[in-house]
């Protein structure tokens, strides 16, 4: 879990400030930024309703329920429908305390509501409430953004783990028998990596699988899919390619990411590895997989440091076909 992260007073929110009257909106102006809150004034109701649409409306915003069409609860009601809007904290003015307005207004979603013009005390109040509330939201939205991260990625590569990468080739399998385009898988598992980490230590292996998550994101193409699927066994899954495809890029694989020496405890090491390759051509991922495993264990028994692919149909004399 991230650490928790402080909420501090020191730097403010952007608050806006949506109001019919513009004495009001002047006023309320000079007294935010005296508290050193930064404001942006929305002229009427829909440039208001249009700032707190966008992705990064401000945490705050201050909206009068007098304003010319729409107003403030009808803003709020947008806001509150919409799912792609940020979840701001929203203040409704009101120049008139009627039971059935505050309702309204609650009803429509706002999270506060004051009636015009409010006593500058009670705002200050009001609006430290409000910044406590916005930086916990962000701090959650944080911690579960880092939290789906950490369920779906390796910790030591930052690649995608077994469990993400299965479920993303489930999906472009289904774009794959929709398309008629091919997909294929291709694992790689290192050779003799045991002995690396039995010479130089396991944390010098770390190291090393590191970099090697790194260079698979410098020289892969932005859509293939490449997670970690064991201590130093990586899976591709490559759209658009067929096997004879996939051959072609794991001999890249091997000159451009293998060739290219590693450090390790001031030592240059080479590494190579074993290739499995199998066709997609819209079966369940799993089978898929199955195939890219015997075609990799093919390649171990081969003598390592080369790709086999994976002929449809059964094996023959007990081996992978060929």
């Amino acid at each position: 879990m991230a650490a928790t992260i402080p909420i501090s007073t020191q730097t403010s929110p952007t608050v806006l400030l949506a109001c019919s009257d513009p004495g009001l909106v002047r006023h309320l102006t000079e007294v935010l930024e005296s508290w050193r809150y930064q404001v942006e004034v929305a002229e009427s109701g829909v440039a208001a309703q249009r700032r707190m649409l966008n992705a990064d409306a401000p945490g705050i915003a201050l909206l009068d329920i007098g304003l010319a069409t729409p107003g403030g609860v009808e803003i709020t009601w947008a806001v509150r429908r919409s799912q792609g809007a940020m979840r701001s904290w929203i203040v409704l003015l009101s120049d008139q305390p009627g039971r059935d307005r505050m309702r309204a207004a609650l009803d429509a979603g706002c999270d506060d509501y004051l009636v015009i013009p409010p006593d500058p005390d009670d705002l200050k109040v009001h609006l430290r409430v409000a910044e406590r509330v916005v930086a916990l939201q962000h701090q959650v939205q944080r911690q579960s953004a880092e939290l789906r991260y950490r369920a779906t990625h390796d910790g030591l590569t930052g690649l995608l783990n077994r469990e993400a990468l299965v479920s993303l080739i489930f999906q472009e399998t289904d774009r794959v028998q929709r398309m008629k385009t091919p997909l294929s898988l291709l694992l790689m598992d290192l050779d003799d990596f045991s002995r690396l980490n039995h010479e130089y230590g396991y944390d010098a292996g770390d190291r090393v699988l590191t970099e090697l998550g790194n260079r698979f994101r410098r020289h892969l193409r932005s859509y293939d899919l490449v997670g970690r699927c064991g201590e130093d066994e990586f899976l591709l899954a490559l759209p658009g390619c067929n096997p004879e495809n996939a051959m072609a890029l794991a001999e890249r694989v091997k000159q451009t990411i293998l060739s290219r020496p590693f450090a390790v405890n001031g030592h240059a090491s080479t590494l190579t590895a074993s290739f499995g390759v199998a066709g997609s051509a819209g079966r369940s991922p799993l089978v898929v997989l199955r195939e890219a495993e015997r075609a990799l264990a093919d390649a171990k028994a081969d003598g390592k440091n080369c790709a086999l692919p994976r002929a449809f149909g059964p094996a023959r004399n007990g081996a992978g076909a060929r």
